[in-house]
């Protein structure tokens, strides 16, 4: 299941495909590398482009920095990285170091790891990352679609998998009252108008959500201001007892 917690800041998901555990920015541009340790070198570097920046900062990475720099952990690199790079700060997320900007401006807050000899030590995938969208579009001209109801998650660093959230518009069917499956389908339409207000809609989407006048049926009351949680697991009953 993909969401575990989110809030008006980030969600925290976990890959189906390997299970490795990632907490997304919602409106902040990011990039993450993948788990520790990392076979780094004296030397090596690291090209970070903020916010769509002309030209990457470089980071580089030296003997002094580390315990161990053939065995760096996450909480050394991201600290190096975070003390280097301007607009942006470096953690840790689950044993990897997620690189955030600190910019929430739609359409200009991003991170792109372009290069540098410790950029596939780390296991940064080069691609741009920018905030949580509602609406996805893919190809050009003739080709090109938008999904208006979808929210992209990053590719997993650990495996590459891609996830997405698809908000939905009918009535979750009886029998599933205490699901998870009903609390996952709130929490995604939740987020989804969430992103909408807070204007985060992909630029071909948006003309269809601004005229929406009406949200999903199956909504968290609570969502925002407050958190939502869910559950890692619930007991399986049948449908007919109110439980998938």
């Amino acid at each position: 299941m993909p969401i575990i917690e989110a809030d008006t800041t980030m969600l925290k998901q976990d890959c189906l495909n390997c299970g490795a555990g990632h907490t997304i920015p919602l409106k902040q541009g990011y990039s993450k590398t993948k788990k520790e340790p990392f076979a780094l070198a004296d030397g090596d570097t690291l090209d970070v482009k903020v916010d769509g920046e002309v030209t990457a900062q470089t980071i580089t990475f030296v003997l002094a920095d580390f315990a161990d720099i053939s065995a760096a952990i996450a909480s050394e690199v991201a600290a190096k990285i975070d003390a280097g790079l301007a607009g942006a700060g470096a953690d840790v997320d689950s044993g990897a170091v997620r690189i955030v900007s600190n910019s929430t401006v739609m359409g200009t807050t991003s991170i792109e790891v372009t290069g540098g000899t410790a950029k596939d030590k780390l296991g940064f995938d080069g691609r741009m990352g920018g905030p949580r969208c509602l609406g996805v579009t893919k190809g050009t001209g003739a080709n090109k679609q938008t999904a208006i109801d979808t929210i992209d998650l990053p590719h997993c660093p650990e495996c590459g998998a891609k996830e997405c959230l698809v908000r939905t518009w009918d009535v979750c069917p009886p029998g599933y009252e205490n699901s998870l499956f009903l609390m996952h389908r709130k929490c995604t339409n939740s987020l989804a108008e969430y992103l909408k207000g807070e204007g985060y809609s992909d630029p071909d989407a948006k003309p269809t959500h601004d005229g929406e006048t009406a949200s999903p049926p199956d909504m968290d009351a609570a969502y925002p201001p407050g958190p939502i949680t869910l559950p890692s697991s619930l007991p399986q009953q049948d449908p007919g007892q109110g439980q998938p």
